[in-house]
This record gives C-alpha cells, sequence and structure tokens, in this order.
C-alpha cells in the first residue's frame, strides 16, 4: 500500500474524545414534552423510519440539492431544499418529513409557488395539496425555503439534534446528529431507510474561517462578503447518515492505495490544538482499510473518501465523515475501537442499509461483530476472544432481536418493548455462532453479497443494497445449500438462548438443548471429555458420548455458540446489586 499523509491548515480546528463502551448507547435521555424547550421534538420528527403513509412510500428520491447558510451567533440556518422524485403510483398529496418548528418560508413544485392556503406542518409532516395529481411514472421537483433553530440535540449523538459549542480558543464549534430523529431535524426528506436520495449536492455557507466539511467528495469553495460556500457531492446517503460540522477545522490527508487497484482519499478534520492524537488516528486509517478491504470487501465510497471528523461527544456513522469524539486512548489491542465500530457502518447501514429498522441488528450487530474481526486479523485468536468475552457479557435477552413487523428505529432501539442494546452484543454473537456453524468461506460469501449484492464485489460491479433478516437466511441457505430456518428463528425471533442440559447415567454424558419454545435446534455441540474433543452431531436436540462419573467434561470448549450460560447470569445479578440505588 501507498501513504502520503501530509497536513493541510484550511480553516481552524477539530480532534476526538474519550471514549465510551457500547452497551451506554441504550440509555435514552428523558423525555422532554415541553413544547418551548429548545430540545422538544414531535412524536413525528423523533420518529424515524416505521410504518409510512402510502404517499412517501410512491416516490422515489433521485436527487437532493441541499443549501444552509449557518449563523452561529445566532444559533439558527436558513435552508433552500430542492428534492427531485418519480413516483411509483398515482398520488394526490405530496408528503415530506421537517420539524415543525422551522418557519416555512415559500414552496414551489416545478418551479411553480405553492399557495400557502395548500400546504400545513402541524407535527413534522409537512402536506402539500396538489393542484393535480401525479401519475405513475412522473418526474418533478419540489424547493422549500426555510429558517430557524433546529431542536439541540438531547443526549447527542444518541438523541439527535444541534450541539451549539465554542473550541477551546472560543470559535464556533456546531455539530448535527441525526441518529434519534432523522434527516428531518435538519432538513425536508422522507425519513424512511428506504427512502434515501439517490444523489445529493450540498452545499453549507458559513462565516470565512470557519468549515464546513461534508458527505461525499469535495466540489469547491466560494468565498464572497465574509462568507465561504463548502460545496459536496453524494451519492446514496443514509436518511441519518447527513451531516452538518462547522468549525475553525484542520485537515490531515493522505492516500491509500488499494488492494483493488484504486486510490482511496484519506480525509481527518480535527480541531487545532489536537494535532498529536490526530496524527496518531490518522496512522489507523490504512491498517483500517487493509482490514476491511482484505476481510470484507471493496471500501464502497473510494471515489469519494474515508473520512472522520471531530465531533464534541461519541462517535456517529455519519457517511463517509464519520464522527469521532476526543482524544486517542490507546489500548492493548492497538486500534482505536471507536472508529473502527462508527467505520464499519460504512459498509453496515451505509452500503447495506436495513429495509426496515426492524433488521437493525444488521447495522450494530454486524458492526460489533467487526471489533472482533478487527482485533483478529491484527492480533489473532487471543484477541478476537477477548473482545467476544465481554460482548457476551452485557447481553440482556430481554426482548428477541427480531420482531418481524415493520418498526421504527426508537421501537427497536430505545423503548422498553425492543431489544435496544442486545442488537449489539448479541447481534455480533449471533454473527460468530452462524460463522463457526457455517464455515468461514460460507460466511463471508454470505456477508459480501448481503453487503454487495453479489459475492464477487469490485469497484464498480455493485450497488447499495437493503438488508433483511430474512434476505440474510435466504443468502445463508443458498451459498450453504441447506436450511438454516432453525438457527434464525431461535437466535432473532426468540428472546431466551438456548441451555445445555446435561446428566449422567451408565457410564454416559447425555446432553440435550432446551429451547424457547421447544423449537428445533439441531446446533451440533462439541464436548471435551478427559481431553478428548467430541463433536455431537445433536440432529434430534440432543446426544450422548461415553462419560464416567469422575471425567472431567467442558461444554463447548472453544466457545463456538451463543448459548445461557449460568456465570454470566449470576454475573449480571450481582452487577444490578452493585448500582446505587
Amino acid at each position: 500500500m501507498r501513504k502520503a499523509i501530509r497536513a493541510v491548515t484550511i480553516c481552524g480546528a477539530v480532534l476526538l474524545a474519550p471514549l465510551s463502551a457500547l452497551h451506554a448507547q441504550r440509555q435514552v435521555a428523558a423525555t422532554v414534552t415541553d413544547p418551548n424547550d429548545p430540545k422538544f421534538i414531535t412524536a413525528q420528527t423523533r420518529k424515524q423510519g416505521g410504518v409510512m403513509p402510502a404517499e412517501q412510500l410512491a416516490l422515489i428520491f433521485d436527487h437532493l440539492d441541499h443549501a444552509l447558510k449557518v449563523f452561529p451567533a445566532e444559533k439558527r440556518i436558513e435552508g433552500v431544499t430542492t428534492l427531485s422524485f418519480t413516483t411509483r403510483a398515482a398520488i394526490r398529496t405530496l408528503i415530506l418529513d421537517l420539524y415543525p418548528k422551522y418557519r416555512l418560508s415559500s414552496i414551489s413544485i416545478d418551479g411553480k409557488v405553492v399557495p400557502p392556503s395548500r400546504y400545513s406542518n402541524p407535527d413534522g409532516q409537512l402536506r402539500i395539496s396538489l393542484d393535480k395529481p401525479f401519475a405513475a411514472g412522473a418526474k418533478f421537483t419540489v424547493q422549500v425555503v426555510y429558517s430557524g433553530t433546529p431542536p439541540l440535540a438531547k443526549r447527542p449523538p444518541w438523541e439527535g439534534g444541534t450541539t451549539w459549542a465554542t473550541t477551546p480558543d472560543g470559535q464556533p464549534w456546531i455539530d448535527t446528529s441525526l441518529w434519534g430523529g432523522g434527516c428531518d431535524l435538519l432538513y425536508p426528506c422522507l425519513d424512511h431507510p428506504t427512502l434515501k436520495p439517490a444523489t445529493s449536492d450540498l452545499h453549507y455557507t458559513v462565516p470565512t474561517g470557519l468549515m464546513a466539511p461534508g458527505n461525499g467528495a469535495f466540489v469547491s469553495r466560494v468565498d464572497k462578503d465574509g462568507w465561504t460556500t463548502w460545496n459536496w457531492h453524494a451519492r446514496s446517503v443514509h436518511t441519518y447518515g447527513s451531516v452538518l460540522d462547522v468549525a475553525p477545522y484542520k485537515v490531515l490527508e493522505g492516500e491509500y492505495q488499494s488492494r483493488f487497484g484504486n486510490v482511496i482519499p484519506m480525509r481527518l478534520y480535527y480541531i487545532p490544538g489536537e494535532e498529536a492524537d490526530a496524527a496518531d488516528l490518522f496512522r489507523e486509517f490504512p491498517q483500517t482499510l487493509d482490514f476491511w478491504e482484505n476481510v470484507i470487501g471493496p471500501y464502497p465510497w473510494a471515489d469519494q473518501k474515508m473520512g472522520v471528523i471531530r465531533v464534541p461527544f461519541s462517535g456517529l456513522e455519519n457517511q463517509t465523515l464519520i464522527g469521532h469524539s476526543g482524544r486517542y486512548e490507546k489500548t492493548a489491542f492497538g486500534w482505536n475501537w471507536l472508529m473502527n465500530h462508527e467505520f464499519s457502518h460504512e459498509w453496515f447501514a451505509n452500503q447495506m442499509s436495513n429495509a426496515n429498522y426492524d433488521d437493525l441488528w444488521l447495522h450494530e450487530g454486524l458492526g460489533t461483530y467487526a471489533q472482533a474481526l478487527i482485533a483478529e486479523y491484527l492480533g489473532g485468536e487471543l484477541d478476537y476472544m477477548a473482545q467476544l468475552r465481554t460482548q457476551r457479557n452485557t447481553i440482556r435477552n430481554e426482548k428477541p432481536l427480531v420482531s418481524g413487523r415493520e418498526r421504527s428505529e426508537k421501537e427497536v432501539y430505545a423503548d422498553t418493548t425492543g431489544p435496544r442494546g442486545d442488537i449489539y452484543n448479541k447481534g455480533s454473537w449471533v454473527a460468530h455462532t452462524l460463522r463457526q456453524l457455517i464455515g468461514d468461506d460460507a460466511f463471508f460469501t454470505s456477508i459480501r453479497t448481503l453487503v454487495y449484492g453479489r459475492p464477487d464485489p469490485k469497484p464498480g460491479n455493485f450497488a447499495p443494497q437493503f438488508g433483511t433478516t430474512q434476505g440474510l437466511l435466504q443468502i445463508v441457505n443458498r451459498v450453504t445449500g441447506k436450511d438454516y430456518k432453525w438457527f434464525f428463528d431461535v437466535y432473532l425471533y426468540q428472546a431466551a438462548l438456548p441451555r445445555v442440559i446435561t446428566t449422567r447415567e451408565n457410564g454416559l454424558l447425555k446432553v440435550r438443548w432446551e429451547v424457547p419454545g421447544t423449537l428445533p435446534f439441531p446446533m451440533p455441540l462439541d464436548v471435551r471429555v478427559d481431553g478428548k474433543l467430541v463433536t455431537l452431531p445433536m440432529t434430534s436436540g440432543a446426544g450422548e458420548t461415553p462419560a464416567d462419573a469422575q471425567a472431567g467434561v467442558t461444554i463447548d470448549p472453544s466457545s463456538k455458540i451463543l448459548r445461557q450460560l449460568d456465570a454470566v447470569d449470576a454475573f449480571q445479578a450481582w452487577e444490578q446489586r452493585q448500582r446505587p440505588r
């Protein structure tokens, strides 16, 4: 690989902060019910995904042209957003998602101004009555001119909104995180993962001396009358993957020579004064790309950039510009877990987006398993298992990972009715167990097919994908030539884990699976008896092997299988008792 690294001062400053554990993302900020509170958002605006109006599902989002002017001293934005659509079916009403506290200056469709009497936005769904219906296959554009103060983030980045901060030397430092609210916190859009724009042109105008990095590839900067406009072009930006970051950033730049023959731009935007930490983190960019392109496949956004930007809180998977929170912390593994977790989402969220937030474990579980995979790639089996051991301790099994119905992000990620934090570590362990069951070749072929839509991805031969749990099952079945519905039924659609029940009688060790709902579970089981390893097929859910009463027995000695463990249950109960009341 070829690395060319240089520091470039383009405006000012930004870098990275201390890390928090993944399971902390389960914590949810208190609900804000006062409409006058700057952190207040309506239930409609808070909603990401879920059941959508038929009028929105009838649209194909062809292009987003999004211009924002940012007034840091006033904590205010002015926006001109033009959205281009093609209709799948006829519509009489155009429905867009947009934070309802913005003041609407004008709306026009195909250049024709819409009278204010034909639109309203009381709760966060901007409904525009058309003067005549659009037939199926029609193409049209709508322009929305608006202004106001975006909602303040309650607990960024897990409860989204805008953060108006200052750098250590007192200059503006603005960040908008769209997780826990979605694109409508910042601009008019269709807030569902399957309704992201095919392409985007982004224009951020800020006071001269500040920089506004954006998604995708840098196009140009234009200075005029004390203002600078930063222009960017992107494709297929996820509905929560957009970003508005403004600060006096400095930039580290480099190039990575991909094993696939292309060159990937690398950019790290940091705050002045954080040069040493920025350099430490930037040195990891090439090894991170090396891991991903060797183990999973081509970086999906190589024509744009691998980008990381300093934000004033923990990380977020902004597309081609992932957020990172602070100083570079050394670990025994030799790599920065926060950057690697958020970077995993360039594959598991941005390239392959869940078609339904019910399948959010595909983003977070596979992204978390990538921590174990990079540990294995760089440090070997010990590091791989160390990652998995830590993850296993936090799995709660309170709700199934998947319900099988259309759900919003909040129903899965934040509400007690959903799996919440288990989408991370339980999802990771599901991936680990599947890999041990079907083998490396089948597992990685399946993952590549899920992510790229084909098992042999190369730059230029794949497009963004929408993934589902059932789609992954179909891929696994096709790749292996076997039916693994039983595996998905138990691990994804049940909360409780399978449990091994053992008895000894007449010189035999007898084992059986105890499974929620008595579902079929022909999971092969390794048993070590007095140092000898035996694999029991367990085709009927039970098996046996010779073992006298004094024989030393270890179940699943290589920890291949996600299963109920008394020791973990006891540890979690003890840990709960230690918490302050």
